[in-house]
């Protein structure tokens, strides 16, 4: 599940969807009121000091950014913490971290700081986005449907509604609702028609109601982007199996064998 962009180039993904890669009505016994209103506390005046230090706050964030995409969590790390050395207040260097301990596997702590982001942005609809992606990835269901709601009335652009979207459609259906979820995921691709959490979700759905013709176009558009991983490839031959064209599931075979060879062993 997706985790907003903040900067050009920076884009993280938390571990939620088996390599997919994640708000403020929640209840009351999770964010109370006061909490509520600190977070929305009105932003204040700086001097040059202060905007000087997120200046620099900013340019180690970049930095970081680029570290953690490189995957040298060491580096990021350090980056970060100067970051938020030289700006408490920074969302996204707060982000980074959040993304960093989900990198080392240390999901609880993930988990707050992105509540910690959120929080320190005011009630950012980017920061309640990455969050709703971290509950659902803990199973949080209905609190993280809340924050990623929060979040589509505050998003304006396309593509972070769209990408919102997508994220509240996979949780939904992870919670059960199969209607609310295809209706997200509807909207995401009426956003942008090349989603590729939204296109590969509602493929793996029509899967499993047997629209096999639903299931196969979505599939199709699908490898028409990158990246093409081994579970599509896997989803695509089930569904030509599935619908009697062998000599197309066999296409998918080859290709599985020929990019994937150490998963081709799974499936079918």
């Amino acid at each position: 599940m997706r985790l907003d962009r903040r900067l050009a180039g920076f884009l993280l993904l938390l571990p939620l969807l088996g390599g997919c890669s994640k708000l403020t009505f929640i209840r009351q016994d999770v964010i109370g009121k006061g909490k509520v209103e600190q977070a929305r506390r009105p932003v204040v005046a700086r001097d040059s000091q202060q905007d000087k230090a997120r200046m620099l706050a900013h340019d180690l964030v970049v930095r970081a950014s680029s570290a953690l995409q490189g995957n040298d969590l060491d580096l990021a790390e350090r980056l970060s913490r100067d970051a938020l050395k030289a700006d408490s207040a920074s969302a996204d260097a707060h982000t980074l971290m959040g993304a960093i301990a989900a990198r080392r596997g240390r999901e609880a702590e993930s988990g707050d700081w992105l509540f910690k982001a959120m929080q320190v942005s005011g009630g950012g609809a980017a920061e309640a986005n990455n969050y709703g992606a971290w509950l659902c990835g803990q199973q949080r269901f209905e609190e993280s449907l809340r924050y990623l709601d929060y979040a589509l009335e505050r998003l304006g652009d396309a593509q972070s509604r769209a990408d919102t979207l997508a994220n509240a459609g996979v949780c939904a259906l992870r919670a059960g609702n199969a209607e609310r979820a295809v209706n997200y995921l509807r909207q995401s691709l009426q956003l942008d028609a090349e989603n590729r959490l939204a296109l590969e979700t509602l493929a793996t759905h029509a899967l499993a109601q047997g629209q096999l013709l639903e299931a196969r176009a979505f599939i199709e558009r699908r490898l028409a982007l990158q990246p093409i991983t081994a579970a599509l490839l896997q989803s695509a031959e089930q569904i030509e199996l599935r619908m009697g064209d062998t000599r197309a599931a066999a296409r998918y075979r080859a290709r599985l064998q020929r990019d994937f060879p150490s998963n081709s062993s799974t499936g079918n």
